[in-house]
């Protein structure tokens, strides 16, 4: 009776131990694959208003378009232009006939960022950046062919999926909108780097 009490105890003593190994082998597991997880979602903050996620989010994925001024538009043209020291984003109405040109006559939203990298620019409503390091505003054609340019409170969200510095193209999505709630404009793009 003793031996197989001894005999029922150790299977009793492996089982345990097997159960016990199993169920720390699956912990360890579905901890490994939740790390994984999180790193490949965590969003890093690289510059102030700046993260590394390249995630469009709640921007559709259609051309960008919108209104400026309370009329309808879509916007045929983007550049971005390195100068002194900051990047001047136009997302314009018109088309131009060169790469990098001049538009004139044109109704537009400007942008000018100290930074062009890839990753997400967001800036709610409410909230205050230096003048020096972003501003937004937008212009339109008066109907005595005039130009009117627009300073009010803007949010934005710019998300530079990539640039393409050998073909001199940016590309990403972007979404403005100002307070006066005449200009809002929002959708992908694929811009021309002018350097």
């Amino acid at each position: 009776m003793k031996q197989k009490a001894g005999v029922i105890l150790t299977v009793f003593t492996a089982i345990a131990i097997a159960v016990v190994l199993t169920a720390g082998g699956c912990t360890k597991k579905e901890e490994a694959k939740q790390e994984t997880t999180n790193i490949t979602e965590t969003e890093v903050a690289t510059e102030k208003n700046w993260t590394n996620s390249t995630a469009r989010g709640d921007i559709e994925d259609k051309a960008i378009s919108g209104k400026i001024n309370d009329k309808s538009v879509a916007i045929k043209n983007v550049q971005v232009e390195e100068w002194d020291g900051e990047y001047s984003w136009s997302f314009s109405n018109q088309d131009v006939e060169t790469t990098c040109g001049v538009i004139v006559g044109n109704d537009a939203v400007n942008f000018s960022s100290k930074i062009l990298q890839e990753g997400t620019f967001e800036k709610k409503m409410d909230e205050e950046v230096e003048f020096e390091d972003y501003h937004a505003y937008y212009h339109y054609q008066q109907e005595n062919d005039t130009p009117m340019s627009v300073n009010v409170d803007w949010s934005a969200k710019v998300v530079i999926n990539k640039i393409d510095k050998e073909n001199k193209k940016v590309s990403g999505w972007a979404k403005f909108d100002f307070t006066d709630e005449k200009t809002a404009i929002a959708g992908s793009f694929e811009a021309d780097l002018c350097e």
